[in-house]
């Protein structure tokens, strides 16, 4: 005779469907990770893109590409983070990625001067965040991201 009771196939204790094992600190943890990479992969990205258009010697020609390949796999990680905490991916998707974009959409006059007042940062980044701005990548990178989020979402169910 077993000294202990095996639960049938498939059962589980009652109320396990409302236990939530950590799912808050896993959000803020993620959201604090994703709010700080994505900014930092777009930028990368986007001063690697404008660097490719000005190839000087070898260094700047292998720099600009490493740069813009740096900043995809910074992205890539926030985009891989929605398995962890979908609602992290979606949150930096939409505050760095569709906010912005929006703003372009609507107030593109003044979009230059708001990435001018963001502190420390340098005018050749000043004037790739623009560009990417304006071009509508940083809204696409948003949107992606975003979506990531939600097909995190909709497989966990």
């Amino acid at each position: 005779m077993p000294d202990s009771f095996q639960s049938p196939a498939g059962w589980s204790p009652p109320g396990a469907q409302f236990q939530n094992r950590g799912a808050l600190g896993r959000t803020l943890i993620g959201t604090a990770v994703a709010l700080v990479v994505t900014p930092i992969g777009i930028g990368i990205a986007a001063h690697g893109s404008l660097a490719t258009s000005r190839w000087w010697d070898s260094v700047d020609r292998w720099s600009a590409p490493g740069q813009s390949v740096l900043g995809a796999v910074l992205l890539l990680l926030v985009a891989v983070l929605a398995a962890y905490s979908p609602a992290a991916t979606m949150i930096a998707g939409l505050i760095w990625g569709i906010l912005p974009g929006i703003i372009q959409i609507f107030f593109p006059e003044d979009t230059f001067r708001l990435i001018g007042d963001i502190p420390g940062l340098a005018a050749e980044l000043h004037v790739a965040l623009h560009a990417w701005l304006v071009s509508g990548m940083v809204l696409v990178v948003g949107t992606l991201l975003f979506g990531a989020g939600v097909v995190a979402t909709l497989k966990r169910r």
